[in-house]
């Protein structure tokens, strides 16, 4: 069966000021098998910290309110190719899906 994994920005923080400078960006990685989604399905969530330090002046600025999922996402790219939440998830699933079997057993008693 497919596995559906799908990433998307759940929260960002922001300087508290009027600027709305993006500081943090939390992703929320979900997995999910089409075999029985309500069973195999993974959710985690991880935040990224963004460096913020040229403030409005920073080339390829973008104002709070112009902002996409694509261009947030963007950001993060490589960090979000570094991160091994996706491979932990699939490998859950299928340890789920098809469990090893145990490493040990009770067996009837020989007498």
């Amino acid at each position: 069966m497919a596995l559906t994994q799908t990433q998307t920005v759940s929260k960002l923080r922001t300087l508290n000021n009027t600027d709305n400078i993006v500081t943090e960006i939390e992703v929320t990685t979900q997995s999910t098998d089409d075999s029985d989604p309500n069973t195999l399905n993974a959710v985690d969530r991880e935040s990224f910290a963004i460096d913020y330090s040229g403030g409005k002046s920073a080339s390829g600025f973008v104002a709070y309110e112009s902002l996409t999922q694509n261009i947030i996402l963007g950001w993060i790219s490589e960090d979000l190719a570094a991160s091994s939440i996706k491979t932990q998830q699939a490998e859950w699933i299928e340890s789920r899906k098809n469990p090893p079997a145990p490493s040990f057993i009770y067996k009837d008693l020989p007498f």
